[in-house]
């Protein structure tokens, strides 16, 4: 029974187990047998029987390369359990204490851009203000502020006068009848979704008189220049002969309406464009000579009369203050001049509530 026991005690000792099941074990890894007929579970009773709580945990690291050896063995080809494999028994370590997390990480956007709104800032006109500068002290355009105010008129702002600043460049635009968003974010070339955003709409319906902010939106030149007193500039340098109204005929003394005035001077003199537009008519008449029309927008037309000579053709653009021609005396006239006319849907306006 004693020499059982002792012999039972001695198995007990890793040294002096049989070669073909022996283990060591070193600081940086496990070198493992590389016999197949190695069987674990036999070797692991009789390792353990009759350890201590100590000797188990020293034997920790033993019992996970003995676990981790028997899992590589039922693969098809076997290798010589060396160093080469390290990395690989560290990998198959590693699944065993951290499972693979399975989750899905959606990413989503932490800071998405805010959606812009309109808010109005209030402020009143002092003493020395102009609109420039309070356009250029709010960092806004000149029509955003003209705009949003409905100033139709530059002379008419007045010390006290309360005025609505936005936050955004653009402008107010009144809903008419017949309107709808999808055409107005059309007309003006900006994204729909940016008019119901901008004026907080819930939904795209909206009503006749309804304001609407059109963001990042610009006056016409011709519309700001005619609020600021600049929508068209003299064509020609001269002194003034003849007004505009009912005058005595400088032929017959027949008492005759003249749809214009005239500026007289030398030969020659250069006639430039009152206002940026297209040369609708290049011609000759009894009545005006040689006479040049410019279609601008918005309605209105303008003719030079008693030219010399011409200097555009039909149909081309021209800015305002481009040369047009020079002055001469041709048609019915008395004396070198410009006829000069302003027309507004067809009809003759007194030039001198437009010129500047």
């Amino acid at each position: 029974m004693v020499n059982v026991l002792q012999r039972q005690k001695v198995l007990r000792r890793p040294e002096q187990l049989p070669r073909t099941n022996r283990v060591v074990i070193t600081a940086k890894t496990a070198v493992l047998p590389a016999f197949i007929s190695f069987k674990p579970l036999a070797f692991l009773t009789s390792l353990l029987d009759g350890f201590g709580l100590k000797e188990l945990i020293l034997s920790a690291g033993v019992v996970i390369s003995l676990l981790l050896f028997y899992q590589l063995k039922s693969r098809e080809s076997m290798l010589p359990i060396n160093l080469s494999l390290e990395s690989e028994t560290n990998d198959l370590l590693w699944r065993y204490l951290v499972p693979e997390d399975n989750s899905t990480t959606i990413e989503t956007n932490l800071n998405p851009e805010a959606i812009k709104k309109l808010m109005i800032k209030s402020y009143t006109v002092k003493r020395g203000d102009t609109l420039s500068a309070i356009a250029q002290k709010y960092s806004l355009n000149l029509d955003t502020i003209l705009s949003y105010n409905n100033i139709r008129k530059v002379t008419a702002l007045k010390v006290g006068t309360v005025l609505e600043i936005p936050n955004s460049d653009g402008l107010k635009y009144r809903v008419k009848r017949g309107d709808y968003l999808g055409g107005i974010a059309k007309k003006f070339q900006v994204p729909l979704n940016s008019l119901l955003d901008w004026n907080n709409l819930e939904t795209s319906v909206i009503t006749p008189a309804q304001d609407i902010f059109i963001p990042g939106a610009r006056m016409s030149a011709n519309e700001l220049n005619r609020i600021l007193g600049k929508l068209f500039i003299y064509p020609t340098r001269g002194r003034i002969t003849s007004r505009f109204g009912m005058r005595m005929d400088p032929f017959t003394g027949i008492r005759r309406f003249h749809n214009g005035v005239d500026i007289a001077n030398n030969t020659g003199t250069p006639v430039l464009a009152a206002m940026s537009g297209r040369v609708a008519m290049v011609g000759y008449n009894a009545n005006f000579g040689k006479y040049i029309i410019v279609r601008h927008t918005d309605g209105f037309q303008t003719l030079y009369g008693h030219l010399s000579a011409f200097q555009v053709s039909k149909n081309e653009r021209v800015k305002q203050g481009q040369l047009l021609g020079k002055m001469g005396d041709s048609g019915y006239s008395t004396g070198t001049h410009l006829h000069f006319s302003i027309f507004f849907k067809g009809e003759p306006v007194d030039p001198f509530k437009y010129l500047h």
